[in-house]
């Protein structure tokens, strides 16, 4: 058996990494034995979610703002069809507040100008088992766009999508349909996502549809919370998210404040993921296998403007592996991960 390494897994990685392929069995009683082929058959989803809502079928009209404007006069929030999926919500505990001077990391939304940026989202999986060998797969996707705060609303940050990309020639083409759609974000204290709702174009096919929402649900399982008591250069704090999904888990993120200079704060990060029991719910079916090892780190430094709603940059790299095992517990499947988060200024 190969090392077992930690596994990335922002939300649910698991989830997709099971979903039922093309000519897999769907009778709702299969042995639990045949659901492991179809786990190694789907690797090239294992960083992925496997979501309720991938946003509606209506044309994602006009830009989210006045173009001459630094702020969003118009919503996706309330749209026919869009549903928000919800992200997991992180509790902040400081565990060492930093040299003087110390303060709230906090500033008003900047709605002079938009925020103009890129997300590149890598996800890798190695899936191994005794009978079907080595199943190696990956993918890339980057989304440029332009983030404005809702003009009256400071809690609404609205996203306009540019044109999508991937190496992959088959991906991109059918991303290059999406182009000019759009999402929306509900943000907390310290522009923490709350939900994401998305709104593509008319033209986006599924596959474009899926790998856009993927890869912005895992940025957003990474993003980075901050306190709302004051803090000073070398503060230290916790932020813990109970993720449910094919398996719940609680993540730990240990944060650093590295500098601050003005409203730019440059933090780094380390990641830390354990599952809370066993159970690994195949997702399309009533089935459940075990999870018998699983673990995830990952590490990161993230720049922030306080007064902007993403990332101005930031490097996230996530690594590791779950071992996953049916009624035959001599034919394990193990699946080794890894994921790159990139957000990048333009």
């Amino acid at each position: 058996m190969p090392p077992f390494d930690r596994v990335s897994r922002p939300q649910d990685s698991a989830a997709a990494a099971v979903a039922p392929t093309a000519g897999a069995s769907t009778d709702p009683q299969p042995g639990r034995r045949s659901v492991l082929p179809t786990l190694a058959a789907t690797a090239v989803c294992v960083m992925t979610l496997v979501l309720a809502a991938c946003g509606s079928d209506d044309t994602a009209d006009t830009a989210a703002s006045d173009a001459s404007t630094g702020c969003a006069t118009d919503s996706t929030s309330g749209r026919d069809g869009v549903e928000p999926i919800p992200i997991a919500p992180a509790k902040i505990t400081v565990t060492a507040p930093g040299a003087e001077p110390r303060k709230v990391p906090a500033a008003t939304p900047a709605r002079d100008t938009p925020q103009r940026t890129t997300l590149s989202v890598t996800s890798s999986a190695v899936s191994r088992t005794a009978t079907d060998g080595v199943d190696d797969r990956s993918q890339t996707v980057s989304i440029p766009m332009t983030a404005r705060f809702g003009c009256q609303d400071p809690t609404d940050l609205e996203l306009a999508l540019d044109r999508p990309t991937s190496p992959d020639p088959t991906l991109d083409e059918q991303l290059a349909k999406s182009e000019g759609g759009r999402a929306g974000m509900a943000v907390g204290p310290g522009t923490v996502p709350i939900s994401l709702r998305l709104l593509p174009t008319k033209a986006s096919g599924s596959e474009a549809r899926h790998a856009i929402e993927q890869s912005l649900v895992q940025a957003l399982q990474v993003s980075v919370g901050l306190p709302t008591q004051p803090v000073g250069v070398g503060a230290v704090w916790k932020s813990e998210r109970s993720i449910s999904g094919a398996v719940t888990v609680t993540q730990t993120m240990t944060v650093t404040l590295k500098s601050w200079a003005g409203d730019r704060v440059v933090l780094g990060v380390t990641f830390d993921e354990s599952p809370v029991n066993s159970v690994f719910a195949v997702p399309g079916t009533s089935e459940t296998v075990t999870l018998r090892r699983y673990s995830n780190e990952g590490t990161g430094t993230v720049t922030l403007d306080l007064d902007r709603g993403l990332p101005t940059d930031a490097t996230i790299t996530l690594s590791g592996a779950r071992e996953l095992v049916g009624s035959d517990e001599s034919a394990p499947i193990v699946q080794q991960t890894g994921a790159t988060v990139n957000w990048r200024a333009r």
